[in-house]
């Protein structure tokens, strides 16, 4: 354990030390404990690629609409930088306004569930245009007259 002044000081007084005893063994410090292990923090440079790759987003248009000094700051979180509290939720928004998606990515799980940005794809949903196909192909397997 690394010694700083708090630390030897709350060892030498006994008055410290009452006020902290046994602070881990408390029922809701243990249920804080036990869910911040579990925690991941978004994965923002995934979210910057979705909206750069697929919305049409560049680092200045970001930069611009989010309450955040310039594209460099976006640019640092690409890199793995972290935006403070106020940015990431406004950043966190916006992916969500622009993509639709409302399960934000964490670290790590990229590989645990995937999700369309942009776009969906109109063919493989089952919905009108196979229903106008197979109307079409009836339509042309009926004889005329």
């Amino acid at each position: 354990m690394v010694e700083t002044v708090d630390s030897t000081v709350y060892a030498q007084s006994p008055r410290a030390r009452a006020r902290f005893i046994n602070q881990r063994t408390k029922r809701k410090v243990k249920e804080f404990l036990v869910k911040q292990r579990g925690y991941k923090r978004p994965d923002f440079n995934r979210m910057i690629l979705d909206l750069c790759a697929h919305c049409g987003w560049t680092h200045e248009k970001i930069a611009d609409v989010l309450p955040v000094a310039n594209a460099s700051t976006v640019s640092e979180w690409a890199r793995g930088g972290k935006p403070n509290f106020e940015n990431g939720e406004a950043f966190i928004e916006l992916w969500k306004m622009e993509t639709g998606i409302d399960i934000v990515p964490r670290e790590g799980e990229w590989m645990t569930y995937k999700y369309t940005v942009g776009q969906l794809d109109i063919f493989d949903d089952g919905g009108l245009c196979d229903q106008v196909i197979s109307e079409l192909e009836a339509a042309s397997k009926k004889p005329l007259g």
